[in-house]
């Protein structure tokens, strides 16, 4: 296990509305020790990123030859991802299109980087029974079925992450054994899990039997904290977390995936302390690591 981190560590400016891109982002992670990174993608379907435009794929060739000059590893990534409530995204309009194109080139991007695993939320249908587990997998799978052969496709695997509800709205996706039967039900060594530790500590008392069950199957990590309500994405040891009790269970799991930050810690402070905030950052993340016995 190594600590990582998203390239989303450095991507607002508070002196601007300008974004931080990826290849000043890297470098900067790098410079505070981060060897292996997210390739975070969510902002493509906002068009908060110029990878939505024709010459995206000479953009993924700089950014490889960058990361590869620095010796930086691209382990997972973060494609965008559909809201609780958004059929539209399913339907024919020009905006679920270019929802649908940009999800899909986000994959082939996590593939170009070299990805082992791009993570995606798991939606919940709103006009069936949350607890029909049957019919919520077949929605998944109906929702996901071009991304999936795509994967499969360019070698790269899908890892559902694990839902906190939306206030009193129950999500799919949120346990552990929903995470399950949806990997299960894919059929394909191209499917995992992603445990978003902060979610999990939203909708759980105890995540360390989730952990453990799961085990192997947790192919990617979400690293953040919070007190239990609100998803807050802070820095770990600043929340209610028991740090200790989840990293034990990460390694009695036999999970292998890397430890990646999805902290807004950088986000909104001056630019002048952003990069000793990622110092920070990576410190707190060989500490974890550390944790992992």
């Amino acid at each position: 296990m190594r600590a990582g981190t998203m390239t989303s560590l450095f991507r607002t400016r508070r002196e601007s509305d300008e974004y931080i891109g990826y290849i000043e982002s890297m470098r900067r992670c790098h410079a505070a020790g981060f060897r292996v990174l997210d390739m975070n993608l969510c902002a493509l379907s906002r068009r908060q990123t110029t990878l939505h435009e024709d010459d995206w794929k000479q953009q993924v060739e700089e950014i490889r030859n960058e990361a590869e000059r620095l010796g930086i590893e691209f382990v997972q990534s973060h494609p965008p991802y559909r809201g609780m409530r958004d059929a539209e995204l399913l339907g024919n309009d020009e905006g679920a299109r270019f929802f649908r194109d940009m999800l899909l080139r986000a994959i082939e991007i996590s593939a170009m980087l070299g990805c082992k695993w791009a993570v995606m939320h798991p939606v919940t249908d709103p006009s069936i029974e949350t607890g029909d587990l049957d019919a919520q997998i077949r929605y998944n799978q109906q929702v996901f079925d071009q991304e999936l052969a795509l994967s499969e496709k360019l070698g790269i695997g899908l890892a559902f992450e694990n839902m906190c509800d939306a206030g009193q709205r129950r999500r799919f996706g949120v346990t552990a054994d929903e995470l399950i039967a949806l990997m299960d039900a894919c059929h394909s060594p191209y499917v995992g899990i992603c445990w978003d530790v902060g979610h999990a500590n939203r909708m759980m008392n105890d995540q360390v039997p989730s952990i453990l069950k799961l085990g192997e199957r947790i192919k990617a990590l979400h690293i953040d904290d919070n007190r239990g309500k609100d998803d807050l994405h802070v820095l770990p040891f600043t929340g209610s977390i028991p740090w200790e009790d989840v990293m034990h269970a990460l390694y009695a799991g036999g999970c292998q995936a890397d430890l990646i930050f999805e902290i807004n810690t950088c986000s909104m402070m001056p630019d002048c302390l952003k990069d000793e905030a990622a110092r920070l950052c990576f410190k707190v993340g060989e500490q974890l690591v550390a944790l992992y016995k």
